[in-house]
């Protein structure tokens, strides 16, 4: 039973569009969608503010307050949807999650209060306000399931880059236990090494003073003049001069 129950809750978990209308990415298909709403937006506060254009709020409140019908009220409430819509364009450019979660309540909590209002005042509405009212509801809902699947497609993508670091740490993880058992194995296998001191020889250095060398010097060469007079004197001897 723990499987089909996991099948299910990853298709609900990780669901999302890959195109939007089946012709752009899903980024491409937001950041088209937060332009048009900025431009609707700025031109619907234009056109309640010169009496020009009456959109489909001002003609919703007309019909529930008749008499106290005001301007601001729209005007408050296509500026917020034009900041959500600030919003949304910079959690596309960021790639960010958290913005883009943002605006997904904001989408969330304003198809609420319309489906509200558009019921209440729908009957009285004519043929082309209420096909108006429909789109909206439905345009809102395909907005909210393409910014649920931009946020599913960051997250996917961000588990991809995390995945490598993730098994690399369990890696150096699983070495760190592992190198203490290694180190005691090595500790145990090791004999201490032991240093035997060296045994210097050295002989007592004897100092010959400069006096005594220079008289040994001097009787090698006494010694060496006196074998040279008596091998002369010898010389002499055996070769007498002859008497006339």
């Amino acid at each position: 039973m723990e499987e089909p129950f996991e099948y299910v809750k990853n298709l609900v978990v990780n669901f999302k569009l890959n195109y939007c209308c089946y012709v752009a990415p899903v980024r491409i298909g937001l950041l088209i969608t937060a332009y048009f709403n900025i431009i609707f937006d700025l031109a619907s506060i234009v056109g309640i503010g010169d009496d020009s254009y009456k959109p489909t709020i001002m003609q919703v409140e007309e019909i529930i307050l008749p008499d106290n019908a005001t301007k601001p009220i729209p005007i408050l409430c296509y500026a917020g949807e034009f900041a959500f819509n600030v919003v949304l364009l910079a959690a596309v450019y960021r790639r960010d999650s958290i913005l883009l979660r943002v605006y997904m309540y904001c989408c969330f909590a304003t198809l609420i209060t319309s489906i509200m209002f558009y019921s209440v005042v729908i009957v009285a509405m004519g043929l082309l306000i209420k096909m108006a009212m429909i789109l909206s509801i439905l345009f809102q809902c395909y907005v909210i399931i393409l910014t649920r699947s931009a946020i599913v497609e960051i997250r996917l993508e961000r588990k991809r880059l995390e995945l490598p670091t993730l098994v690399m740490s369990s890696l150096v993880r699983e070495t760190k236990e592992k190198s203490p058992d290694t180190e005691s194995i090595k500790t145990k296998d090791k004999t201490p090494d032991i240093e035997f001191p060296k045994i210097k020889d050295k002989s007592p250095d004897i100092e010959v003073p400069h006096e005594a060398e220079k008289i040994d010097a001097t009787e090698c060469t006494d010694l060496d003049d006196k074998q040279k007079k008596d091998v002369k004197l010898e010389t002499v001897q055996e070769h007498p001069k002859e008497e006339v």
